[in-house]
């Protein structure tokens, strides 16, 4: 029998008192208690991608050409480029003679602990070696970032001499793993000067060459403070947020206002109509004449196949004139849902990975691109779904087949969580299991489809109008004419 184990003996002070021998198994534990980060501690922005995301899709978290923060530095296969960063962190001080090497070093070193917080893990370098790792990446990318704003030949030939093009490295810098934090790149810019070939007077700005690198288009009173961009990723998370485009659900057209009775007289005919048609023909009530309430947020809706034959439309989104555009900026109204424009390519599945990631990592983001690969892989299910999408101009494909498209979206939200009562498109999932429940609008669906949908079928139904007018007279003549 295993005997219990036995108190520390007290042992006796100088003072008097008593106290416990200390076991070094307390000290070893206090000492990593100290080293935890207190509750009010700014949290990491930086993580590794959890293993149940990344074993869906391995490359898509894995740069191919070039390492950005201490994550992947070292990789043997990613050196090479090494030597091109170099380059360009000597090209950014040739720009001009104030631009120094001490000024980078020191300006780093002073908020080196900042940008190590922003790490979600203990990284393996020395102070020397990661301040030196911070420099030369930061002035790569902001050297790489003034090349391609002034888009001459002879400025970006480094790059592609070796055949690594824009494409290639776009995905690489917006990489969960990949990231250096933006105090970085704001204090390395902050200490540069960039003369601007031309006539302009304003100097360069941070975001403007960003967001020129990312493809958006927005205004100067528009864009973010640094300070509250946590890295590259993070940026373009900010700008994709369809939460900062409010829509003006209640603005119509004067020709919309003015045909706004007329149309719902007829969607009042139409219930009657349809429902007269549906006792003619089917000869039952297919369920109840509205939605049914359920006590907890929908956590799917039905294909687009499915959503079709239940009288639900696809349209493309275009963003008003002079607002920015998001793809992510789903819809549903009067009927129709309407989602805007996403081409698909090599490219998507990682970048749409990415983005996802942080959004695990980082909850205070938001859930808005997990909660919109829900929504797409909701309503895509066979190659069948993907070709409605594209008929309506939603979807460009640049991918083998539609059957592929249809696999990167069904495989995207895998491993991932997301709280059905509380996310971005948690309206969109209601309103669209409404409708396509709601009697009326099956009725309607279900005899287009099954009896307007060739001429022949449409014949058959104005002939038994027609005979039922034909017997009606004939009633009526008979009762009357006595």
């Amino acid at each position: 029998m295993a005997s219990l184990p036995q108190k520390h003996d007290p042992a006796s002070t100088s003072d008097g008192s008593w106290s416990l021998r200390m076991d070094p198994l307390v000290g070893l534990i206090d000492m990593k208690l100290q080293e935890l980060i207190s509750d009010d501690h700014p949290r990491p922005s930086i993580w590794r991608v959890h293993p149940d995301l990344r074993k869906v899709e391995e490359e898509a978290y894995e740069p191919k050409l070039v390492s950005i923060g201490p994550l992947h530095h070292g990789k043997p296969r990613l050196l090479p480029m090494e030597q091109i960063k170099l380059t360009y962190l000597r090209g950014l001080l040739n720009r001009h003679q104030k631009n120094s090497l001490e000024y980078y070093v020191a300006v780093i070193r002073s908020c080196l602990p900042a940008t190590k917080d922003q790490y979600s893990e203990k990284i393996e370098l020395s102070d020397d070696e990661f301040v030196e790792m911070l420099v030369v990446d930061g002035c790569f990318i902001i050297e790489y970032l003034a090349k391609r704003a002034f888009r001459s030949t002879h400025e970006t030939a480094v790059l592609a001499g070796v055949g690594w093009g824009f494409t290639h490295l776009r995905r690489d810098l917006l990489l969960l793993e990949n990231q250096i934090p933006f105090l970085v790149l704001t204090e390395l810019f902050n200490m540069t000067t960039i003369p601007f070939p031309g006539e302009r007077k304003e100097p360069l700005n941070l975001m403007e060459l960003v967001l020129k690198f990312l493809g958006i288009g927005m205004k100067p009173e528009e864009y973010p403070k640094p300070s509250d961009i946590f890295h590259l990723l993070h940026l373009e998370h900010w700008c994709q947020n369809p939460g900062r485009v409010k829509e003006d659900t209640n603005r119509r057209s004067c020709g919309q206002l003015a045909m706004y009775p007329l149309k719902k007289s007829i969607d009042l005919i139409s219930v009657l109509f349809f429902g007269l048609l549906y006792l003619i023909f089917i000869r039952h009530w297919p369920g109840c004449f509205g939605p049914t309430k359920k006590s907890k947020a929908p956590r799917e809706i039905p294909c687009a196949t499915e959503l079709r034959a239940a009288g639900i439309k696809f349209k493309k989104k275009v963003a008003p004139q002079g607002k920015i555009a998001s793809y992510l900026k789903v819809s549903f109204r009067d009927g129709a849902l309407e989602i805007p424009f996403l081409s698909v390519d090599e490219t998507t599945s990682p970048r749409l990975r990415n983005l996802i990631a942080l959004e695990q990592c980082c909850v205070d983001v938001g859930n808005h691109f997990t909660s919109y690969c829900a929504f797409v892989d909701n309503i895509i299910n066979t190659a069948g779904d993907v070709a409605i999408l594209r008929g309506r101009g939603i979807l460009e494909s640049k991918l083998g087949s539609d059957a592929e498209v249809a696999d990167l979206f069904n495989s995207l939200c895998k491993g991932t969580h997301l709280k059905y009562d509380d996310h971005y498109n948690k309206e969109i999932f209601e309103e669209v299991v409404a409708f396509s429940e709601f009697a009326h609008n099956k009725w309607r669906a279900s005899l287009v489809h099954n009896y307007f949908s060739n001429p022949w079928a449409m014949f058959s139904v104005f002939a038994g109008f027609l005979l039922i007018a034909l017997t009606a007279v004939q009633t009526y003549f008979a009762v009357f004419s006595r």
